[in-house]
């Protein structure tokens, strides 16, 4: 809280007293005073005097006196009396200067004295409006703790209950899960009652048909089975043989394709850098020549040309004999590569006839294992025959048991039908009951919130959402409070404010207007606004045409209120302006358009807009709002008029609007009532559905009892009708058996066929791949003779060369060194080109070698893939017979085993029986811990919905609005205490500021002459003082030029010494002559000098220490 502390204004340089003379000093100063007042007369006291009873001057001084006699031989009678009066001149300003400080002081004291104690009051209010501002925080302070503290308090209690609940709810969570897996355990167990149920018949089935011909009938079937197994089994070992060996073969086709590929990739490389030598050869041949060329031009003679004549020759002759060498070799290379192609080519087309071989030997086996199929097929046939006719007879006997025991079921199911019916009507009911009890917990717990308690749940009651929003957005400004009773939203007001509107429309009726409707919205801006107008005399800013009125009862007739004042004045002014006697529905419009003659009146709209809002003729809505919260006044009334809003607000009679706020009151009423008997009601339907629910289970008991027999006797005729029917679909598949093996036999009989023609063909192809490797191996014999003489022949060219060349050589040295390169370029691109040939040889070779070996790898691959087929036929039949052995292996077994089985079936039944009841038992217990869960959510929820409306009311208290009333309707007596003890002590600490505001005027009042005083007694001591310094200053002077003259006489003196003995007189005289004239001594005090005949007091001059100091 701040403090009022305003800055006032202090006395300054306030007088101390000076200290006082004593001692010799005092003594001394008294005579010389005394001698020179004889002398001169009283004007030379002042200077002493002034200082000596200066008791305003706050620096402690003594007396200070000049001398005020001069050597008569140096000055003149007119100097002296020149400094004499300069001291009486400065003296005499110094005594007006202080007796202007004394009247200014004066001044000072008579306006100091009021202002003092105007001050002191002031401080003492300002200290007792510290305490009670200090009080009010503490006070508030102490409301907002404790606020804090039933806050925290309630949010722990509503956190607990919440807490509470939530365990609870998690408990119905569980407890349902748990009826849930008891519900499925139960579904459960009957669906393994009913399997059990089928196992017991089939057992019974097999029980009836296990006589000693199905027995060995099924054994039959199941070792025959067995060797179709074992047949099955063997043509599966000998394809995953096959199998293997063509994969092999493939593997191996595969690797002698990689290996190929090698060797073509390898012949390629060596092929390009074959091509590279012959190019780089040629080139140097090429330089070569030219250089042979430029050495033969330079040649002579005739014995030159011959010899080269000769060389040239022999080099033609060694060319043609290469070239016919290189075709040799190249028709060689050819035949080697057609005979790689021919042995390649035979070696594929006898695998090819192998693995077709291999195939006419898979066949064969298919041959004979269907043949054993069709044999096993025949004799299952002829068995089942014999089977069929003993079941028939059979059949026709179990025929009558089952008429039988249908009828006795019958009779049973219509009183189970009879039984579920009601049990589904109880349950129906359950579920209508929980319904309205859910619906009816819902309605309750939102009857209990604040919003349903105020008139926003009653607008979202009626759909008028908008009139709801409209309280929550003027809330800003309007303090509205929801679900408290003294609100104007509250419920109790809202009812008070049906019979306000009536009175409206009474008197609107009365004079002629029409009557208003009613809207939501409206209502709803004037119960907001009458919230604003609570705490504030005037209108929110919300308000459009509206009226509020402040009064201590409902009891009156507001209408009045506002109408029968302001009216007369109305017809007053009207009759003043010459208007006449204007009807209450004309004064509108009236006043409107008379606004300056009701103007010239001094009446205006804010002087009589009450009365003129209520009889306006255009008006079409309206509404009301009442708050007795009772801030500035008990009840506040608040008239919202519009004629604007109706055309898309929903409007309302009175009576409409107030029905239906009825309604809601009773629905708000009758909510507990109504929750209570629909859980009443839910806990009876409940009792009669487990009811219900007994019978059926009684009914249903009946009907299995029924049930078994029927059961009993459909097994039975089941048994033989399966039997029958068995036997006969055995014959039936017995010829399809038959059939298809008969079909498989012809099948593979074709296979082997088509094998066999496929073996030929491919042994005639490899006789065709033979002959054809022979012709061709013989061809390259052949070209082998013609390489070897080819070569022989270039031995010879070549030998006739070097001849020719040796020759010329001994007539041209030059042409003989170019030759010699010549031929040695030549030499070596005759190798590189040969090796380019063989290179060339090889590549073509690699291909063939690599295209041989990838259609061996194709064939190697297609017969793989075949003989996986066969494998993969061969493992269905295996599978086929598996499951064939197993299901006829399994029949003869159950046939054989028919009376253990059966008992197994009859034990399992029992044992799945008993497991259905235990899972109801279980159920039925799960069912009840749901009811018991259900209960203690509904207590939790009860709880936690108290929990919360408590905390909700602690949360609706606006504090500060409870701090600035003393009160607030949802506070307890302990928080409303506090909120009284915050009033009081605002209230006190509003008396102490306005005493505080008080007193500091007062002392404002008082400040501009304490002021002024205090500023002329200021200047009247500087002037005062200022006039003291001016004679320090002039006796200074004076004591300088006396200083000079004693000391010039002091030196004459001492120049010329005194003969003689001196008087006593004299000699006194003499010695003190010698002394300065400042200081202080004793001895000058009353000493007399005789100077140009002029006797005179020495005036004692006396220093301060500070003076001392200075000089």
């Amino acid at each position: 809280m701040a403090k009022y502390a305003p800055k006032h204004l202090e006395v300054s340089g306030v007088a101390e007293p000076r200290p006082t003379f004593s001692g010799h000093k005092a003594t001394r100063l008294a005579v010389t005073a005394a001698t020179t007042i004889a002398m001169t007369g009283s004007s030379l006291l002042a200077p002493f005097s002034a200082f000596a009873t200066d008791a305003s001057d706050t620096t402690a001084q003594d007396a200070i006196m000049s001398p005020l006699a001069v050597h008569a031989g140096e000055a003149a009678g007119s100097a002296v009396k020149t400094n004499a009066q300069k001291i009486a001149d400065l003296q005499a300003a110094i005594d007006a200067a202080k007796a202007a400080e004394a009247d200014a002081k004066s001044d000072y004291d008579t306006a100091a004295a009021p202002y003092t104690e105007k001050q002191a009051a002031r401080d003492n209010t300002q200290s007792t409006y510290d305490a009670s501002a200090s009080d009010n925080s503490q006070a508030e302070a102490a409301a907002r703790a404790e606020y804090a503290r039933q806050l925290d308090e309630s949010v722990k209690a509503a956190d607990s209950a919440s807490a509470t609940l939530k365990d609870a709810q998690g408990k119905l969570d569980a407890a349902k899960t748990d009826a849930e897996d008891k519900s499925k355990a139960l579904d459960a167990a009957k669906q393994a009652a009913a399997d059990a149920q089928a196992k017991l018949e089939a057992a019974q089935k097999a029980a009836v048909n296990a006589t000693p011909e199905e027995i060995k009938v099924a054994e039959q079937a199941a070792a025959d089975a067995q060797a179709a197994l074992d047949q099955a089994k063997a043509a599966k070992a000998t394809a995953d043989s096959a199998l293997a060996d063509a994969q092999q073969a493939q593997s191996a086709a595969q690797s002698a394709y990689d290996e190929a590929a090698g060797t073509l990739a390898s012949a390629q490389q060596e092929k390009t850098a074959a091509d590279g030598k012959v190019v780089a050869a040629q080139t140097a041949y090429d330089s070569a020549q030219a250089d042979l060329a430029a050495a033969k031009a330079g040649a002579e003679g005739p014995e030159y040309d011959a010899a080269q004549a000769k060389v040239d020759a022999a080099q033609s002759a060694l060319d043609q004999a290469k070239q016919q060498q290189a075709a040799a070799e190249a028709g060689l290379s050819k035949a080697n590569s057609d005979v790689a192609s021919k042995q390649d080519a035979l070696t594929g087309a006898e695998s090819e006839l192998e693995a077709k071989k291999q195939t006419v030997a898979a066949a064969e086996n298919d041959v004979t294992a269907a043949q054993t199929k069709a044999d096993a097929a025949q004799s299952e046939l002829t068995s089942a025959k014999q089977a069929h006719a003993t079941e028939l007879e059979k059949a026709k006997a179990a025929q009558k048991q089952v008429d039988q025991a249908k009828a006795e079921k019958e009779q049973a199911d219509k009183a189970l039908e009879t039984a579920k019916a009601n049990q589904a009507a109880a349950d129906q009911a359950v579920v209508d009951a929980q319904k309205a009890y859910d619906t009816c917990k819902a309605a309750t717990d939102k009857a209990t919130t604040a919003e349903a308690q105020s008139v926003i749940g009653f607008y979202q009651f009626i759909g008028a959402n908008d009139a709801a929003n409209i309280i929550y957005r003027q809330s800003d400004k309007n303090p509205t409070t929801i679900g408290d009773k003294k609100d104007g939203t509250s419920l109790d007001n809202a009812k008070l404010s049906f019979g306000k509107l009536r009175e409206i429309n009474e008197y609107r009726k009365s004079v002629g207007l029409s009557e208003l409707k009613v809207t939501a919205e409206q209502m709803a801006i004037a119960q907001s606004d009458s919230n604003y107008s609570d705490a504030t005399k005037g209108h929110s800013d919300y308000a459009g045409f509206e009226n509020a009125a402040w009064n201590f009862s409902t009891k009156e007739n507001i209408a009045h209120q506002w109408v029968d004042g302001e009216k007369k004045i109305f017809d007053d002014a009207a009759a003043k302006a010459g208007l006449g006697n204007v009807a209450p529905k004309d004064a509108w419009k009236t006043f409107w358009s008379h606004g300056t003659e009701f103007g010239a009146q001094g009446v205006g709209f804010g002087t009589i807009g009450h009365y003129l809002n209520i009889v306006q003729p255009d008006a079409k809505t309206m509404g009301y709002g009442i708050n007795s919260r009772g801030t500035l006044w008990p009840y506040v009334f608040v008239l919202e008029i519009d004629n604007n809003y109706g055309s898309y607000e929903k409007e309302y009679s009175i009576d409409e609007l107030e029905n239906l706020f009825d309604q809601y009151q009773l629905n708000l009423s009758k909510a507990s009532d109504n929750l209570a008997a629909a859980k009443a009601n839910l806990e009876q339907n409940r009792s009669t559905a487990a009811s219900k629910a007994d019978a059926v289970k009684a009914a249903e008991t009946l009907v299995a009892q029924k049930q078994k027999g029927i059961v009993a006797a459909n097994s039975d005729l089941a048994a033989k009708n399966d039997s029958t029917a068995s036997a006969a679909a055995a014959v039936a598949l017995a010829r399809q058996n038959l059939a298809k093996a008969n079909g498989k036999v012809a099948e593979a009989e074709d296979q082997v066929k088509a094998a066999q023609s496929n073996v030929a063909t491919a042994e005639q192809v490899v006789n065709q791949k033979r002959a054809e490797l022979k012709a061709s191996k013989e061809q390259a014999a052949q070209s082998q003779k013609k390489v070897d003489d080819a070569k022989a022949e270039t031995l010879v060219k070549q030998q006739a060369l070097q001849d020719a060349k040796k020759e010329l050589a001994k007539y041209s040295a030059d042409v003989a060194a170019a030759q010699e390169k010549a031929d040695e370029a030549h030499q070596v691109l005759d190798e590189a080109t040969a090796a380019q040939t063989s290179a060339q040889s090889a590549l073509e070779k690699a291909k063939l070698d690599e295209a041989a070996k990838k259609q061996a790898l194709d064939t190697a691959k297609d017969n793989a893939e075949a003989k996986a087929a066969t494998a993969g036929h061969a493992a269905s039949d295996l599978t086929t017979a598996k499951n064939d052995f197993a299901s006829k292996k399994a029949r003869a077994d159950a046939l054989s085993n028919a009376a253990d089985n059966l008992a197994t079936a009859e034990a399992a039944k029992k044992e799945a029986d008993a497991a259905v009841t235990d899972a109801g038992v279980a159920l039925s217990t799960a069912n009840d811990a749901i009811a018991n869960a259900e209960q203690a959510v509904e207590n939790s929820q009860a709880a936690s919905d108290a929990a919360a409306a408590t905390l909700g009311k602690l949360k609706s208290i606006n504090v500060e609005n409870g701090i600035a009333t003393g009160s607030d309707a949802n506070a307890n007596d302990t928080l409303n205490a506090l909120f009284a003890k915050c009033v009081a002590a605002k209230q006190a600490e509003h008396n102490a500021k306005a005493a505080l505001d008080a007193a500091q005027a007062d002392l404002d009042a008082a400040t501009p002459a304490y002021t002024a005083a205090l500023n002329g007694y200021n200047e009247a001591k500087a002037k005062r003082v200022a006039a003291e310094q001016a004679l320090k200053d002039e006796i200074a002077r004076q004591e300088q030029e006396a200083a000079k003259v004693e000391q010039a006489k002091i030196t004459q003196a001492a120049a010329k010494p005194v003969t003689g003995k001196p008087s006593a007189g004299n000699a006194k005289t003499a010695a003190n002559s010698t002394l300065p004239t400042t200081g202080d001594n004793a001895a000058l005090a009353g000493e007399t000098f005789v100077i140009g005949g002029v006797v005179l007091v020495a005036a004692g001059v006396f220093l301060t220490d500070k003076k001392r100091r200075q000089e």
